[in-house]
């Protein structure tokens, strides 16, 4: 529902064990070690455990992904199985074929073996995945035991990951279990996240998402670590339902209130699955009452207007923004600095929903209305006058498809505060009152006036003018450094890594002997995480375009600025 609002590729708080959304801490890392080292050994059994929600299923399958072809992969997602159904399920995964009927252990074992030596002379290894594992009786933890049994000379048959929550530990400590037990070859045990790693693991999945704006301020983070207790699946309910009350609302980031809020809808709905249970007809009407009036409910609490208001007031309120449809800078996406965005008063949408009418001869509803199809086009090759002065647009192709600039376009959601650090002229995308966009270059902007332009015409305008008719929607461009692709991040090397270390020895003093980074080493990460510190932006080492323009303003790199100081003045 909110996807579009704030300009996500797809939703960054789904609970499904998606790979892509993967954040790897360190001891998510050395899980999948453990499982790698495991796969690629001679056979046996490995075991991921963890509390609930804590990435297991998400490792094995980003272990997966890894594994070569020429792999046979057995999944059993069901663990409430008895020894012959999870031997049958064991086929079917496989496609054994097997008797209709009349089939015993032997009858299912002796097929499995006869697979195993047929893929073990084919060089094809075989993976059998059990997810749930503390769900197991005994009699069917004694059959993949057996299981185990199956070999050559040289080595296992196949190979088994057992996935389970804290109880399975205690289960495989028990006497009549050591057998299974010490054929376990590789074992690693997940915990919660720290609160270091929810503010990481937040912005990642925001940033997989497509967006790189700090959503999340760092007061609620703190809140959110406390609530979730760093499990991820936790913060991956309450994350959404917050987004889904920011969007409500119409604001540009989660605040306390918000996040509290959804905090009890999430653990109220949690409390209700211990309550006795109905009678079957019962429970979906329930639900859906619970459903209703806790949309009533957190609508009142977000919005108490909208009940005082017209019906258009309320599905206004609920229809999200038009998002920017422009080309996506592909280093953008992969950055997780944050846009400056610390106010949340958004008067402007506020009085939008409420149906206040605009002044009359309001010159920027005037503009939107007269805007013609080729406004979007016209604003941005304006944009880029404000770099190049003497550009001209003599194919029609849109600035940010056009390479000969050496510039690159940055789309992006915020306030005037966050357009106000970044310091960049940026193109505006304006809503008029009759739902009418249109696109302006914001040229100049001070404490209360700003300056506005339209292709060869410029107007000033006051701010609180301004933010009746934008909603937080700007693209700019910006100067890259010379071979720069993609966010320099650990791992990245090259002339770009060597630019970056030149730029910050000249921002915080000369040395006698530079060092050359030839690669992006720890001692230069912690460089930049420094420099992302003093700007407000999440230290986390990437720098990608939002660090990159705040380095080419302190070094003195050549670009027009939004807040150019009066000459004479520092």
């Amino acid at each position: 529902m909110y996807n579009a609002y704030f300009n996500f590729k797809a939703a960054p708080f789904s609970i499904a064990p998606d790979p892509r959304y993967l954040y790897m801490t360190g001891q998510h890392r050395e899980a999948l070690a453990h499982l790698v080292y495991g796969l690629n050994s001679e056979g046996g059994c490995i075991l991921l455990t963890g509390e609930v929600g804590t990435g297991k299923t998400t490792v094995c399958r980003c272990l997966l992904e890894q594994i070569p072809e020429h792999t046979n992969i057995a999944l059993v997602v069901n663990p409430k199985v008895t020894a012959i159904e999870l031997l049958e399920t064991i086929c079917d995964e496989l496609k054994i074929a097997y008797p209709d009927e009349n089939n015993t252990i032997k009858t299912y074992l002796d097929r499995i073996n006869a697979f195993l030596i047929k893929a073990n002379a084919r060089n094809e290894k075989t993976v059998l995945i059990i997810d749930e594992a503390q769900n197991l009786d005994d009699t069917v933890l004694e059959q993949l035991r057996l299981l185990t049994n199956l070999e050559t000379n040289q080595r296992k048959l196949l190979q088994i990951i057992i996935l389970g929550q804290p109880e399975l530990l205690e289960i495989l400590s028990r006497q009549e279990m050591r057998q299974l037990a010490q054929r376990i070859t590789a074992r690693f045990h997940l915990n919660a996240l720290s609160r270091h790693e929810v503010k990481a693991y937040i912005n990642h999945r925001l940033a997989v998402a497509g967006q790189n704006a700090q959503l999340f301020p760092d007061h609620t983070i703190a809140q959110l670590y406390r609530l979730s207790q760093g499990v991820p699946r936790l913060l991956n309910v309450i994350c959404d339902r917050a987004l889904l009350g920011t969007y409500v609302q119409n604001r540009p980031v989660v605040d306390s209130k918000t996040l509290t809020t959804a905090a009890k809808e999430v653990f109220g709905e949690l409390k209700h699955t211990h309550n006795k249970p109905r009678r079957s007809y019962f429970l979906p009407l329930s639900f859906l009452a619970v459903i209703a009036v806790g949309t009533i409910l957190a609508l009142f609490s977000y919005r108490p207007e909208l009940f005082s208001g017209s019906a258009t007031a309320v599905f206004n309120a609920l229809t999200p923004t038009t998002s920017l449809v422009a080309k996506e800078d592909s280093a953008a996406a992969v950055d997780t600095d944050p846009l400056i965005n610390t106010s949340t008063d958004n008067a402007n949408v506020d009085d939008a929903v409420a149906g206040v009418t605009p002044l009359a001869n309001d010159p920027i509803n005037d503009f939107i209305n007269a805007a013609g199809d080729e406004n979007e086009v016209i604003a941005f090759d304006t944009l880029l006058r404000q770099w190049r002065p003497n550009y001209i647009n003599e194919n029609g192709t849109p600035a940010c498809d056009n390479p000969d600039h050496n510039l690159s376009c940055l789309h992006e959601r915020g306030n005037l505060n966050s357009l106000r650090k970044l310091n960049r002229p940026a193109v505006l995308k304006l809503y008029g009152n009759d739902g009418k966009t249109a696109h302006v270059v914001l040229s100049q902007l001070h404490e209360n006036q700003t300056t506005l332009v339209a292709a060869d015409d410029s107007f000033d305008i006051d701010v609180s003018l301004l933010e009746k008719y934008w909603y937080g929607e700007f693209s700019l461009l910006w100067q890259p450094p010379p071979f720069y692709q993609q966010a320099v991040s650990p791992g990245s090397n090259g002339p770009v890594v060597q630019w970056l270390g030149q730029q910050l020895t000249r921002l915080y003093g000369h040395q006698q002997t530079p060092t050359i980074y030839d690669v992006y080493s720890e001692e230069l990460i912690t460089r930049v995480e420094a420099f992302q510190q003093s700007k407000g932006l999440v230290a986390d080492g990437i720098a990608g375009p939002l660090t990159l323009i705040h380095l080419n303003t302190d070094i003195g790199a050549p670009s027009p600025l939004l807040n150019a100081a009066p000459e004479g003045k520092k």
